[in-house]
């Protein structure tokens, strides 16, 4: 007696298309966070208050958002407040400013992690002059610029650093 060979099937599988990641706003918004500035270190909280401070600037820009600075800033932070008040107003008059750019020419700020669970970097800074100009294209007025130091006070939460103090001072 011969065995015969009995038939096999195949099947296709079709590949099911993958589910796509949901990408929170929070997420979005720190993403553009630069890498460097991500981590639990101080070399990060030094880059961080750099990018932060940077920021700033961009929160007077034509068509500007301030929603990245808003969720960097926590609750208690008093200078980001009036920064983000300043920015909704400036927006609200259809105004904008040109230049106001920060240089923060060190690598590594100066402090470091305290007993209060607080991280604290200052960095020299020199800062341009800047031109705010109204919706017609008319200059309001020009904000001088100038050098000196500025200090932050931060802690690495859930991810990412907050802010929760500014100082700047400026030098004579």
């Amino acid at each position: 007696m011969t065995n015969s060979p009995s038939p096999t099937r195949t099947f296709a599988t079709t590949p099911s298309a993958s589910p796509t990641p949901t990408v929170t706003a929070e997420e979005a918004l720190l993403a553009q966070i630069p890498e460097d500035a991500r981590g639990e270190d101080f070399y990060s909280a030094s880059q961080f208050a750099k990018f932060f401070i940077r920021e700033y600037t961009r929160l007077f820009l034509e068509d500007a958002s301030a929603d990245l600075y808003a969720e960097l800033s926590s609750d208690e932070c008093v200078y980001c407040a009036s920064a983000l008040a300043n920015a909704r107003e400036t927006a609200e008059a259809g105004a904008h400013s040109v230049g106001g750019e920060f240089s923060l020419p060190d690598v590594f700020g100066r402090g470091g992690l305290r007993d209060d669970g607080y991280t604290y970097v200052a960095q020299r800074f020199e800062l341009s002059d800047a031109t705010t100009y109204g919706p017609d294209g008319t200059e309001l007025g020009v904000g001088r610029g100038g050098t000196g130091d500025v200090g932050l006070k931060l802690k690495f939460e859930t991810g990412s650093w907050r802010v929760y103090a500014v100082e700047f001072e400026f030098d004579a």
